[in-house]
């Protein structure tokens, strides 16, 4: 069981107090309902509100980013999936949390050791119940709250399972969430039709797929509750492997398998923006879309892909709307990242975080509103862990404005990186650099320090 000592500390760094410095709407203000979507392994690029890849066939989300934000710099909390997963519901970095890998689909190691042996850190198998949760809070304040979808937070081993069932003690019910349709131990669906084989989801019509039924569940949440404050967490499978869509779709897309799951998942976003505007209550909504880590597949302007500690692995596509607050086809290039979530969400809702001192992220509602900078320093990543299919992995990451320090643990050379000069990473400036170097080396021991994160044990001689 992890030490929970680090957890209730106040943070030694500037990312865990800013969030208590924007000021909270007023208790009589009507409570915004708050639609939470996030993808899976869907990287920058593949999108196509940004026209970055007008081959994909994404309308509702563009509906999303014509109607708000589109973040520019959206980062996830981890390259992987489940720390990231964590992180949203916490608001803790995985390294405060100490879950800092996927947790696997099967009990033991996935992947093979670099050679000297394995050298992973200490990760928990499944989110502690103490740890806080967003939802708890939102429904402290009222609201009625759901998950459907991904959870992938409770219990390794769930490959060997006949329903994705591990350890039901750590499902989503147990976090704040109402109900629960889809959420357990998967880190993958066993079968993206009907029947899912999944415990959480009762089989309705043979050969369903997957996406459509969960877009049909979030729209009869919307309709049962639309007369109170809600607040949906509809986190798809998509577009993790096993790559399948509809026969119908993949001929629509001319074969292609991935962009018809893209598509699908955004049909699926469409009934929820359907069922939001069909119950009145779009214009007090605030919508976020976003990513878990990146991309399955690798995008064109940044390096390296889903796994990598290159910004092909953290940087995700992410965009929010929230009539009269977000102005409307709008952008923003200052850094977020998945723990600011948590402070958001309870201070739009009217809440306070002022007592959870464990929190990592800030409000963004200073850039709803316009402001082109938050009150941070710097962004922090760990990842203690082998992942020898990517570029760059085991290892820690600063980011300070436009510079990005790798520090690799020994498995591979450290690098230094000017991302606006650089977007590729292709060169290390480590050595031209070592002052700044040294500088940002601090910061990160000084973060990593605070939140007690756990190492990886030293190579092996």
């Amino acid at each position: 069981m992890m030490n929970l000592k680090h957890s209730f500390k106040l943070m030694a760094v500037s990312v865990s107090l800013g969030s208590l410095l924007v000021p909270q709407l007023s208790a009589e203000a009507q409570k915004p309902n708050i639609v939470f979507i996030m993808a899976d392994d869907l990287g920058p690029g593949w999108v196509d509100y940004d026209n970055s890849n007008p081959k994909l066939n994404t309308p509702n989300l563009e509906r999303i980013a014509k109607n708000g934000m589109v973040f520019n710099k959206a980062y996830a909390a981890a390259s992987v999936c489940s720390p990231t997963r964590a992180a949203c519901i916490t608001g803790m970095s995985p390294a405060q949390i100490t879950l800092t890998t996927h947790i696997p689909g099967k009990a033991g190691n996935e992947r093979k050791a670099p050679k000297g042996g394995p050298r992973d850190a200490e990760s928990l198998k499944q989110l502690p119940l103490e740890l806080p949760s967003y939802a708890r809070e939102l429904k402290k304040l009222g609201y009625a709250t759901a998950f459907i979808g991904k959870w992938h937070l409770a219990g390794e081993g769930s490959i060997k399972s006949k329903n994705g069932i591990v350890d039901e003690r750590y499902h989503p019910q147990h976090f704040g969430f109402d109900s629960n349709i889809g959420g357990c131990a998967y880190g993958q669906p066993p079968s993206w039709f009907d029947p899912y084989r999944n415990a959480t989801i009762t089989n309705r019509e043979k050969g369903e797929y997957l996406t459509d039924r969960l877009g049909d569940e979030a729209v009869s949440f919307i309709q049962k509750n639309k007369d109170k404050p809600l607040h949906l967490t509809f986190w798809p499978y998509q577009v993790h492997t096993p790559i399948k869509a509809p026969n119908d779709l993949v001929k629509k897309n001319g074969g292609d398998k991935y962009a018809a799951m893209i598509e699908s998942m955004d049909i699926a976003i469409g009934k929820v923006l359907d069922a939001l505007d069909a119950a009145g209550v779009t214009d007090n909504t605030m919508i976020v879309f976003y990513s878990d880590n990146g991309g399955w597949k690798a995008s064109k302007t940044i390096r390296d892909k889903k796994g990598s500690l290159y910004e092909g692995g953290l940087r995700v596509p992410m965009v929010v709307s929230w009539p009269g607050v977000i102005q409307p086809g709008s952008s923003t290039d200052t850094p977020v990242n998945t723990m600011d979530f948590f402070p958001t969400f309870v201070h739009a809702a009217g809440g306070s975080t002022e007592e959870i001192t464990q929190l990592e992220g800030l409000d963004l509602m200073p850039l709803y509103q316009g402001s082109d900078k938050l009150e941070r320093d710097s962004l922090f990543w760990h990842y203690p862990h082998n992942r020898p299919d990517v570029k760059l992995f085991m290892g820690s990451v600063i980011l300070n404005g436009d510079w990005k320090l790798y520090e690799g643990f020994g498995t591979m050379p450290d690098a230094l990186f000017n991302l606006k000069d650089d977007p590729m990473e292709k060169t290390n400036l480590l050595a031209q650099n070592p002052e700044l170097a040294e500088r940002l080396r601090a910061k990160l021991h000084k973060w990593r320090d605070s939140v007690d994160a756990k190492m990886p044990p030293p190579l092996k001689k």
